[in-house]
């Protein structure tokens, strides 16, 4: 019985050590840096709406996919060339 409990202490102690050490060594991740305005974007994708180079249109990436904001700007210039 002593021997299980000691086994499970050890292995508890373990993962607490190599997880301050997996963390230590390759860091806890990059926070992000923060997207500038979308207003250059906007721009830019409203030109290339209005020449019909809707291949070239581009949106910032964000975690979570594109920002809506720019995409809803371009659903906007596309419903007003219709």
């Amino acid at each position: 019985m002593f021997s299980w409990l000691l086994l499970i202490v050890v292995l508890v102690a373990l993962v607490a050590v190599g997880t301050y050490a997996w963390g230590s060594i390759f860091g806890s991740g990059e926070v992000m840096e923060e997207h500038p305005d979308a207003s250059e974007v906007n721009r830019v994708n409203r030109e290339h709406v209005e020449a019909g180079e809707l291949d070239k249109v581009a949106f910032d990436v964000v975690p979570r996919g594109y920002r809506q904001d720019q995409v809803d700007a371009l659903l906007a210039e596309l419903a007003k060339k219709k």
